[in-house]
């Protein structure tokens, strides 16, 4: 399982390239600071190490006096507080990067368009911020700690070349050969992260839906089938760790190969150098001194790069992300200030959420201002879509919605939506108290009483003044402290403290019990008296008491008008009321 499948891999590959992962960092503030301290403690570390590698051949050569001794020991102790002060400055540059990195993911999914976070699907944004991003902090840190190795690989050779330049000049030979194979391992590098983070963002998005269904697999009896769809998750990235293993292993491998054969090389010419009196007899440990100075900055510098490779392909999705598309909620026109009393207009509106498959088809009709409006029709016909399209959190395929003079898709979001309150029959409740969540969405300081006050409209005050810490009581992640009615009651409660003009209410009433449903819903319209609401409802009772219904048809409009209009146009509201046994006459039977 990929993020998109296979088409949308192969598209991302063929997107991000090399361009987009260096305009990454050019897309939030960089602490320059500290990494250029930190490349600068690097540097002078390098003088450090040169003159301790100088009191090591002293030493070797058994010129152990108290000067050397204590020149040694205390450039040792230099050495480990300048990294100390070096790793320090990197660490938190590296920290700074991937908090804001972080910040600038989690702003840009907020403002993707909702198509693509469908798209893309939440568990894989989740992947993307708490995963792939923590690989964009090293890069940084990695160029400036390059500098300082590439500094200290060119002062060790000039080193070594001044001790011994024949010999240097044969191990200068071998720097190609190791060039060219941490090249080769690189490139696998990058293919290595590429498949290691597609396969944890694979598991991620396995593990976050189905865990978060756990109730409807233990109610199906299915553990053990899930047991066995999470194994191939798991499996998946099992292989990629064990490939990323391996290229491990590989790059080991080859610095100790490279490194073994450099060892070869000076024991061999060394060695007839020694013979031919070209190198005092203790040539060889001194010349291996630098040499070994010289092994420890290529490897750094290869090893960088190798890393490098390796981010880039970890950064992949989040290259695309930020690269795709985005929405803006304040372009646009600014709509009408005041209390807004004006129809909403649908004008030739085509929609699907595949637009192969058409969800509403060239569907024209009015929303009439200031009243109650009620939408039915069967299952998959757009109801619920209808509603998003007016808020603008999908755009027509085709046609346009309009509030009163004002084309949706061309005013701001922000002021669009702000002016609509949504209940729907699943409403998210975020960790923390009642208060918070009937709070949620408002800017400004919220009283106690106006949150009591929605509390109240909602039938929600009884209750919540029964829980332990009353409207400070936890609901829990979810809302799962509280059962689906009361879950329901906060949600609707949160929706009337922000005094909507517009109110959508999508089957708000099916946690609870019709009684309750018609007490919250006749306080609902007395409260928003005056302003339109719209709701969709398969209970008849509610339909039956809106001021005007619509009903649709397989994505279509069918008819259009009141209870007693309807009754002689519509067949499928006819079918509808008879099916729950209301006579034509608009009667209720049986009750």
């Amino acid at each position: 399982m990929k993020r998109n499948g296979k088409d949308g891999s192969q598209q991302q590959k063929q997107k991000f390239s090399f361009r987009s992962y260096i305009s990454f960092y050019t897309r939030f503030p960089i602490p320059w600071w500290l990494f250029i301290a930190s490349l600068v403690f690097g540097l002078i570390n390098t003088e450090v190490v040169l003159a301790i590698s100088k009191y090591v051949i002293q030493i070797n050569k058994g010129e152990l006096y108290n000067g050397v001794i204590i020149g040694y020991s205390l450039l040792t102790v230099l050495n480990a507080v300048i990294a100390m002060f070096s790793n320090l400055c990197g660490e938190y540059g590296i920290q700074k990067v991937t908090l804001r990195a972080r910040m600038l993911l989690w702003n840009k999914i907020l403002h993707l368009p909702m198509r693509e976070v469908e798209r893309r699907q939440p568990s894989s944004l989740i992947s993307g911020v708490v995963n792939d991003i923590t690989q964009a902090s090293a890069v940084i840190h990695m160029i400036f700690s390059t500098v300082a190795s590439i500094y200290g690989f060119i002062r060790c050779c000039v080193e070594m070349a001044r001790f011994n330049a024949k010999l240097s000049a044969y191990m200068l030979l071998l720097v190609p050969l190791a060039v060219g194979v941490f090249a080769l391992v690189g490139q696998l590098q990058y293919r290595m992260m590429l498949r290691r983070y597609e396969s944890l963002g694979a598991m991620t998005e396995f593990f976050s839906e189905h865990i978060s269904a756990a109730k409807h697999v233990k109610a199906q009896a299915m553990e053990e089938l899930e047991a066995e769809e999470g194994l191939r998750a798991i499996d998946e990235r099992y292989k990629a760790d064990i490939y990323y293993a391996f290229m491990e292993v590989l790059q080991v491998f080859s610095n100790t190969l490279y490194t073994s054969i450099g060892s070869i090389a000076i024991a061999l010419f060394g060695s007839d150098m020694i013979r031919k009196g070209q190198m005092p007899d203790t040539g060889i440990n001194d010349f291996t001194t630098y040499k070994g100075r010289v092994d420890q900055y290529q490897a750094e510098v290869l090893t960088h790069y190798q890393t490098l490779k390796g981010t880039q392909g970890a950064l992949q999705y989040v290259g695309v992300l930020l690269d795709g598309p985005e929405e803006d909620p304040d372009a646009g026109y600014d709509l009408p200030e005041g209390r807004a009393k004006e129809d909403i207009v649908l004008e030739r509106v085509s929609f699907g959420y595949d637009p192969r498959h058409p969800v509403l088809h060239d569907l024209s009709l009015t929303i009439p201002a200031g009243i109650t409006t009620a939408i039915i029709g069967n299952n998959g016909c757009g109801k619920s879509t209808l509603l998003k399209l007016l808020q603008g959190i999908y755009l027509p395929d085709s046609g346009r919605v309009w509030l009163g003079e004002s084309a949706v898709d061309k005013v701001k979001l922000s002021q669009l939506r702000r002016r609509f309150g949504c209940i729907f029959q699943h409403n998210p409740l975020f960790s923390g108290s009642v208060r918070d969540n009937i709070a949620y969405g408002e800017k400004g300081e919220v009283s106690d009483e106006a949150v009591a006050g929605a509390a109240r409209l909602a039938d929600a005050d009884g209750f919540i003044s029964q829980l332990p810490e009353g409207y400070d009581s936890d609901v829990g992640m979810g809302g799962a402290l509280l059962s689906g009615g009361q879950r329901q009651r906060v949600a609707i409660a949160r929706t009337l403290l922000s005094d909507p003009e517009y109110l959508l209410m999508d089957e708000a009433g099916a946690s609870l019990d019709h009684k309750s449903d018609m007490t919250i819903f006749r306080a609902v319209r007395e409260h928003m008296k005056g302003r339109t609401i719209v709701v969709v409802a398969h209970d008849m009772r509610t339909v039956m008491e809106a001021d005007h219904i619509i009903v649709l048809n397989s994505g279509s409009l069918e008819a259009a008008g009141t209870h007693e209009e309807l009754l002689k146009t519509s067949p499928t509201y006819r079918g509808y009321l008879e099916l729950q046994g209301f006579a034509l006459a608009g009667e209720e039977a049986g009750q």
